[in-house]
């Protein structure tokens, strides 16, 4: 799946300013006259509206009171990203939903990329869902914060997840150990089964070979009533336990169950505050929906804490929604433990019926029985086959898959190696020489020689990624002139980003001051020139209307 952004929409509601600026498929280059200008202010804008938390904007952009809005493409079908704070709109197919925080908007971006990026946190073994800090990680470099540590810095909280960046990038490369992992679990859940089954067998087998030659012996000796008795007693233990589980989970419910009902009045009255029209304001009355009063439109802002501002009141429509999603899901799961919790203790109880009944046995073992349980051993036996093989296979897939990962592994480090060469030779630098394939710890060194070893090492994986993953964002390197450097070092850095970069198959974005235009060829290139103000009070009033908004 590839993204590209074909516009950004710009509001600041408060100024009542705004702008638009449109985008190429592939090569674009942010151009002004000099610094300060806002290059890196509409790049960092772009990532900010995909989700990405930027660590620092320039100073002067308010970003947080701006709504921001790209148009995107995804393999020819088109959706709309809108950001407003921590407030997230999308609109596919006609179809215009919210997400009050990042989690729940990243799990969205993912499916529609048809992703599944899991990460390892710091502190945990567990595979969670990544942010979307994670996922656009390598389609960025920051004017800033990625010439000091590579791949590290761009955006917050990578530090979170377990040996980044490079689980990440070998995602996208199709090195992750994802299915080795799932193939691991499908095996040890197959051997425990394996196991359990083995014991069953064990246990049958030696019920029967112990009464098979005297049918009139008891079943159940005085050794076995004991263990009897003492599971009994453990079962009746459990059992308690499970009452006082059952119990605070139905106070849960209770407590769930009005917390939502009281999101739902809430939201519904903001709904009718949006439905109502300017020109009716002052005639329409509202009912309260708790005591049945009718409130006045200013006393429904005013019981609901907001200011009488249509983007505040859509906001919190939204912050509701996402709360009774939220609150309707922990009501699913609290039901769903309690059905649970009722299905263990029946089941508990109905091995307490067995155990009692057990414990009062002073019957024999008939023919039948032994039969029987000759019957149930083979049937056992059948299964432990199908189980034996089934782990035969998954061992045979988990080598196919090594074997397979191994392969590309050796495919890319071949094409790592090339495209290193090539660009050392335009850099000339021989700094990387001994850099291996997917080896991200931080490069020594300083000056020119470091900003030109970074430069080189991102435009490897950039090619890298455009070149072999299935999944690509826009990316985007926001200037790469952080030292004092000669004329030639310049020239040489300019023309990789040309051969490397620009002229990738996918959409990139490079911000570059126009006495730097000559280094490179834009015939190709879809150039925005920016100036100041980069927001302008007359196109307010016609670009608003294109923002979205859920009804």
């Amino acid at each position: 799946m590839r993204l590209f952004v074909k516009s950004i929409l710009i509001v600041d509601p408060e100024r009542k300013e705004a702008n638009k600026y449109i985008f190429g498929e592939h090569s674009n280059l942010i151009m002004s006259e000099g610094n300060e200008i806002g290059k890196s202010s509409l790049i960092k804008s772009i990532y900010y509206t995909l989700g990405a938390p930027i660590k620092s904007f320039p100073k002067g952009w308010d970003y947080t009171n701006f709504i921001f809005q790209i148009q995107c493409d995804i393999d020819g079908r088109a959706l709309t990203i809108q950001r407003f704070n921590q407030v997230f709109t999308v609109e596919v197919a006609n179809r215009v939903q919210s997400f009050a925080n990042e989690k729940n908007f990243s799990i969205w971006m993912q499916k529609q990329m048809h992703m599944n990026l899991r990460l390892q946190t710091a502190n945990s073994e567990k595979f969670h869902h990544a942010y979307m800090n994670a996922v656009l990680a390598p389609f960025y470099i920051d004017q800033d914060k990625s010439w000091a540590n590579f791949y590290q810095d761009a955006f917050e909280n990578l530090a979170m997840y377990k040996g980044q960046p490079k689980p990440i990038i070998e995602y996208y490369l199709g090195l992750s150990n994802g299915r080795l992992l799932e193939l691991n679990e499908q095996k040890k859940e197959l051997h425990t089964a394996k196991v359990n089954l083995d014991g069953q067998i064990k246990q049958i087998t030696g019920v029967r070979n112990s009464y098979s030659d005297d049918k009139n012996i008891d079943v159940v000796s005085p050794e076995q009533y004991i263990e009897l008795q003492a599971e009994l007693n453990q079962y009746l233990k459990i059992t308690d336990e499970l009452q006082r589980k059952v119990s605070k989970l139905v106070n849960r419910i209770t407590k769930s169950k009005m917390d939502l009902d009281s999101y739902r009045h809430d939201y519904d009255e903001l709904r009718k505050l949006l439905l109502a029209t300017d020109n009716r304001f002052k005639k329409i009355e509202y009912e309260c929906t708790y005591c049945h009063s009718v409130l006045t439109r200013q006393q429904s802002l005013t019981r609901l804490e907001l200011s009488d501002n249509d983007f505040e009141i859509r906001q919190q429509k939204a912050l509701l929604n996402q709360k009774i999603m939220d609150e309707e899901s922990k009501l699913a799961t609290l039901v769903q433990s309690a059905e649970s919790l009722k299905k263990d203790f029946e089941d508990k109880n109905a091995r307490i019926s067995e155990l009692r009944s057990a414990g009062n046995i002073d019957r024999y073992v008939s023919i039948k029985v032994l039969t029987e349980l000759a019957q149930l051993a083979d049937k056992y036996q059948v299964q432990l086959s199908h189980l034996e093989a089934e782990i035969k296979r998954i061992a045979k897939s988990q080598r196919d898959e090594k074997k397979t990962l191994e392969t590309i592994h050796e495919s890319l480090e071949a094409d790592y190696e090339k495209i290193k060469n090539d660009i050392s030779v335009d850099l000339g630098t021989t700094d990387l020489s001994d850099r291996q394939f997917l080896d991200f710890k931080k490069m020594k060194g300083g000056g020119t020689a470091l900003n030109k070893s970074l430069l080189c090492l991102y435009l490897i994986y950039l090619s890298l990624l455009s070149k072999h993953s299935k999944t690509i964002f826009p990316m985007t390197i926001d200037s790469f002139l952080k030292n004092e450097i000669s004329t030639e070092n310049e020239n040489r850095m300019f023309l990789s980003v040309q051969r490397f970069f620009m002229s990738l198959h996918n959409q990139t974005f490079f911000s570059v001051i126009k006495r730097n235009k000559g280094k490179l060829n834009i015939s190709d290139s879809t150039v925005i020139f920016l100036e100041k103000p980069m927001l302008s009070g007359d196109l307010f009033d016609r670009l608003s209307l294109e923002l979205i908004s859920e009804e």
